[in-house]
C-alpha cells in the first residue's frame, strides 16, 4: 500500500505541474509576452497539492518515516519535496499528433484541451482512491475532497473561459 500511495503522490504532483504551468493569460502590450494564471488555476494548483499533502499523512500512518527534518536553520537544511515525477518520465497521452507523430498531444493542445485532459485525469485518481482502503476516514475524506475540488476549480476555468467571450 506505502508504495500505491507514492505513485499516487508523484502522479499528483505531475498534474499539479502541468496545471501550475497552463498560465493562460498573457500581460497585455508586453513584448516579453508573460503569462500566468488564472485563480480558478492557482485554486487547483493549491487543492491538487494539499491532496498529495494528506496522502503524505497517510504514508506518516503507515509507519513510513518522514523525509523532513526538523532543526533548519538555512536555505540549505531545507529538503526538497518528496514524490515528485522524475524529470524523464511521460505522461501517457493515448495518441501522438497524427501531422508529426513525435509530438505529443499535450504540445499542441490549447488550453481548453488541456484543462479537459487534467480533469479527467484527477477524475482517474479518485477512482482510485475510492478502492484504495485508507484507514483513517478523515484523511480519506480530505483527499477526496481536495481532488474533487481541483476539477471543480477547473470546470471553473472552463466557466471562465466561456463567460470571458459573451
Amino acid at each position: 500500500m506505502e508504495q500505491e500511495i507514492k505513485n499516487l503522490r508523484v502522479r499528483i504532483d505531475g498534474l499539479k505541474q502541468l496545471t501550475d504551468n497552463l498560465c493562460p493569460i498573457k500581460a497585455k502590450g508586453d513584448s516579453t509576452i508573460s503569462k500566468w494564471n488564472t485563480q480558478e488555476i492557482e485554486e487547483a494548483v493549491k487543492s491538487l497539492l494539499l491532496a498529495k499533502a494528506w496522502l503524505g499523512k497517510v504514508l506518516g500512518e503507515l509507519g513510513t518515516e518522514s523525509p523532513y527534518s526538523s532543526g533548519k536553520k538555512t536555505v540549505e537544511d531545507i529538503e526538497p519535496t518528496a514524490d515528485k515525477p522524475s524529470i524523464n518520465q511521460s505522461w501517457d497521452f493515448s495518441t501522438r499528433d497524427e501531422i508529426n507523430p513525435k509530438c505529443l498531444p499535450w504540445e499542441i493542445w490549447n488550453h481548453i484541451e488541456k484543462v479537459d485532459w487534467l480533469r479527467s485525469e484527477i477524475q482517474k485518481i479518485i477512482d482510485e482512491l475510492v478502492i484504495l482502503q485508507i484507514e483513517n476516514k478523515a484523511f480519506h475524506n480530505s483527499i477526496y475532497q481536495h481532488l474533487s475540488e481541483a476539477r471543480f476549480w477547473l470546470g471553473f476555468e472552463f466557466e471562465r473561459i466561456r463567460n470571458k467571450d459573451k
